[in-house]
């Protein structure tokens, strides 16, 4: 079974989540949070950091992420380091960040997930 949680638009979060499947996110969260599969939506905004398997960017991130995989939509904005496998950004998507290193192990990603 596929574990889903959903953070709504107009719902704030504030703390740590750690979990397994995917998370929705439409509203706010600041913190931390290790996940296998984000989406943060274009009405979304994240604050912190995330460690998750794969990561889908449509709203506004300021975070460090650590991933396998980043997709950064031709709405999406992010900005904060990134340590990442596979990255994508559509033609009108944003990455600012001083700290952008390629993963070369999965099995250091799938350390930190699985460490929760």
């Amino acid at each position: 079974m596929e574990y889903k949680s959903n953070i709504q638009q107009k719902d704030k979060f504030k703390g740590n989540y750690f979990g397994t499947g995917e998370m929705i996110l439409n509203g706010f969260f600041e913190g931390t949070i290790k996940i296998d599969k984000l989406y943060i939506r274009e009405s979304a905004n994240f604050i912190g950091h995330i460690t998750a398997v794969e990561v889908f960017v449509h709203g506004n991130v300021k975070a460090d992420i650590m991933t396998d995989k980043l997709h950064i939509s031709s709405i999406g904005t992010v900005e904060g380091d990134i340590i990442y496998r596979s990255l994508k950004i559509d033609e009108g998507g944003f990455l600012k960040s001083s700290k952008v290193i390629k993963m070369s192990d999965k099995s250091i990603l799938n350390n930190k997930v699985s460490k929760k």
